[in-house]
C-alpha cells in the first residue's frame, strides 16, 4: 500500500482494490447494508485499522466530492482532511489504530450550494447504525466525536456503554475553524488526549466532554 491523497484515479483504484482485505471486509459489508437502505455511502479507508482499530474518529456527514468512488478518509483532497492529517501527525497516532467514519454516513440531499442537514429521522437511523458498527470494533478503547452532529448521534449511546474514553471536540472543517480560532488549539488538545487514551494501563471510565463543540 502506498499512502497519498485520493486526488487521482490510480490512488482511488488502489484503495478500492484493498476493500476486500480481511481487516476491512466486515466494515465494507456493513457499509453495503447501509447503501441498500439509505443510498450512497462512502467506503471505509482500508489503509486504516479496520476491525482492529482502537480509536474511532467520528465526523458528521460526507462532504462534497465529484469522485465516483468515495472514501471516508484522512487522505481526501479537502480542507477537513488536511486538518485531520495534521492532527494525527502531531499526536503521533498510528493510522492502523484508527477508523474514520461519519455519524450520518449516507450522502444527504444538498440544499442549493449547501450540504444537506440531517433530519430527525436521519439522526434516529444513524444511532441504530452506529450501534451495529460498534459491534464490529472489538478492540475499541476510545471514541473521538468531532462536532455537534457526531455528539448528537453518539454521545448518549457511548456514555451508557462500557467504552473507557469518550472525547468530544469541535469539527475540523475550515469554516468551523474560521468561525472560532480557539477550535484549532482545542482539537490539538483532544487529539493528544486520544493518543494518551491508547496507552492507558487501566480501564477506568473517563469521559472528556465538550457539549458546546460544533
Amino acid at each position: 500500500m502506498t499512502s497519498g491523497l485520493l486526488d487521482n484515479a490510480v490512488a482511488i483504484a488502489e484503495r478500492a482494490d484493498a476493500l476486500g482485505l480481511p481487516h476491512v471486509a466486515p466494515l465494507e459489508a456493513y457499509a453495503e447494508l447501509l447503501r441498500q437502505r439509505h443510498g450512497n455511502v462512502p467506503h471505509f479507508d482500508p489503509f486504516d485499522g479496520g476491525v482492529g482499530a482502537r480509536l474511532l474518529v467520528l465526523l458528521a456527514t460526507p462532504g462534497p466530492s465529484t469522485a465516483l468512488i468515495r472514501f471516508t478518509s484522512r487522505d481526501n483532497p479537502t480542507g477537513t482532511a488536511r486538518t485531520l492529517r495534521r492532527l494525527f501527525d502531531a499526536s503521533e497516532i498510528d493510522r492502523r489504530e484508527t477508523v474514520l467514519w461519519n455519524a450520518v454516513p449516507w450522502i444527504l440531499p444538498r440544499r442549493g450550494a449547501q450540504l444537506g442537514v440531517p433530519r430527525k429521522r436521519d439522526i434516529g437511523y444513524a444511532r441504530l447504525s452506529l450501534r451495529a458498527l460498534l459491534e464490529l470494533l472489538p478492540q475499541l478503547e476510545a471514541i473521538l466525536l468531532l462536532g455537534r452532529v457526531a455528539s448528537e448521534v453518539a454521545l448518549s449511546s457511548f456514555v451508557e456503554s462500557a467504552h473507557p474514553v469518550v472525547i468530544v471536540a469541535p469539527h475540523p472543517s475550515p469554516a468551523n475553524l474560521a468561525a472560532n480560532r480557539s477550535f484549532g488549539d482545542e482539537l490539538e488538545r483532544r487529539f493528544g488526549q486520544a493518543a494518551k487514551a491508547l496507552i492507558r494501563d487501566d480501564q477506568t471510565p473517563e469521559y472528556v466532554l465538550r457539549r458546546d463543540a460544533t
